[in-house]
């Protein structure tokens, strides 16, 4: 696996962790009748960074591909 593909894995991993974390705060925050609005848009970041990353996946993939194909 090439480092663009590690990279995009980690940011992966990391923007899932940033979901299930920001999750749990607007679920906690509704529940206790507090205002939701940060934990709103921490989820909304966290779905971007998801998205961005899995636009990272798709480049790396398209480079890796063309790569291989000069080469072969």
């Amino acid at each position: 696996m090439n480092i663009a593909f590690n990279t995009a894995a980690t940011g992966l991993l990391t923007a899932q962790a940033q979901t299930g974390a920001a999750s749990e705060s607007l679920v906690a925050a509704a529940a206790k009748g507090e205002g939701i609005i940060q934990a709103v848009v921490a989820v909304k970041r966290a779905e971007v960074a998801q998205h961005a990353t899995a636009n990272l996946v798709k480049v790396a993939d398209d480079m890796t591909r063309t790569l291989l194909d000069i080469i072969v």
